[in-house]
């Protein structure tokens, strides 16, 4: 664990951020209720040798997340509503051929 992380968290929050996880709570969920970046809560559960998931978006999801998108809805705003990552969305929207807005949205 990083220097940083290792001054800020107990060991017993560290033993329970990662049983949340393997309950199955949420990489973005776990980020937001402890404050850390997703890149942090991946590389504590690693090196607590946690077994890591993915989770694509069911169809359904998809769906839902193209017709946001479609609607001006922000890929970040969809992932918070799907409970997934921005990048998880992201993804799967360039795979079903959406064509994707500049990032920082219109200032026209």
């Amino acid at each position: 664990m990083s220097r940083s992380l290792r001054r800020r968290l107990e060991p017993a929050l560290v033993k329970q951020i990662a049983a949340e996880y393997e309950s199955g709570a949420t990489t973005p969920s776990l980020c937001e209720t402890y404050g850390l970046s997703k890149t942090g809560i991946l590389r504590l559960l690693r090196e607590e040798a946690v077994a890591l998931r993915r989770r694509p978006l069911a169809r359904d999801q998809v769906e839902v997340a193209r017709k946001l998108y479609e609607h001006g809805h922000p890929i970040a705003a969809i992932a918070a509503r799907l409970d997934t990552s921005y990048n998880n969305v992201r993804q799967r929207l360039i795979k079903e051929g959406v064509q994707l807005r500049p990032r920082g949205g219109s200032y026209r």
